[in-house]
């Protein structure tokens, strides 16, 4: 491809920013975290992909003498799934301490979509990079768009969710339940495209089997993600009023009991 051709591997960055418009469009009060501190989580997935992938090439090269399908369940489980799904639990984990620490559920939410949206920008634009012409570079644009984006959004949700119900409600699921749910989310995903790829020619029905499952799942998990950001609205929006009537409550009682002239007749 010529030069120009390939500066059109940037519009990699054009389908995560959307989903994460499309996110942060579901709440629209949303006043934690602040977009600055939302966005350098979203840089700090981006920084960390890079020496993630470099460590997932070469070990990608080593497993090239397995055997099918221990070979799939490697790269999509071990290389690709829990290598990046780490990542992006370490970066959540580091850059949401303390005071920068989310005092919502759908700040924690936020957070974790961001992280995610991090990686799959990198990832889209060193994809899209890689192809040897224009045709290929849409193909994949396209693909990517509706099949891997979407997929990491779900993912970091599934770890989003489970993040904001452990700080918050005390569930007995948090980061390693989650963790663990986005690793096996993502590395069936990647298996399921693995098999299209590199399943026998004969064995066309399981290929339609495993192309149709994944074609399914990315619209899958956006529906649930949405189904978590409702939930987890609604959990705030409860608390909300919670403490609101507490405040009234409070000024109610502090405030001085008044006199009334009784009328005399």
């Amino acid at each position: 491809m010529s030069f120009s051709d390939r500066l059109l591997a940037l519009l990699g960055v054009v389908p995560p920013f959307l989903l994460l418009w499309w996110v942060e469009r579901l709440e629209r009060r949303v006043l934690e975290p602040a977009p600055a501190w939302r966005y350098r989580v979203l840089a700090a997935g981006g920084f960390v992909s890079v020496p993630i992938l470099i460590i997932g090439r070469g070990l990608s090269s080593v497993l090239l003498t397995l055997a099918e399908p221990l070979r799939s369940l490697y790269e999509a489980f071990i290389v690709a799934s829990l290598l990046e799904e780490s990542g992006k639990a370490l970066c959540i984990f580091l850059l949401t301490r303390g005071a920068l620490a989310p005092r919502t559920r759908y700040g924690a939410l936020l957070y974790a979509l961001h992280a995610s949206m991090g990686f799959a920008v990198v990832e889209n634009v060193v994809a899209l990079l890689s192809t040897p012409d224009l045709e290929s570079l849409t193909q994949r644009f396209v693909l990517r768009a509706y099949l891997a984006v979407p997929m990491h959004l779900a993912t970091g949700g599934v770890l989003g969710y489970m993040i904001a119900k452990r700080r918050f409600d005390s569930g007995a699921l948090g980061w390693p339940a989650g963790l663990a749910l986005a690793i096996f989310v993502h590395g069936a995903f990647d298996a399921l495209l693995y098999a299209v790829d590199r399943l026998p020619e004969e064995a066309t029905t399981a290929q339609t089997v495993c192309a149709t499952v994944a074609f399914v799942l990315p619209g899958l998990g956006v529906a649930t993600l949405a189904f978590f950001a409702r939930r987890l609205r609604a959990l705030d929006a409860a608390d909300e009023r919670m403490d609101t009537r507490g405040r009234r409550g409070s000024t109610r009682a502090d405030a001085p009991v008044s006199t009334r002239r009784r009328r005399t007749g």
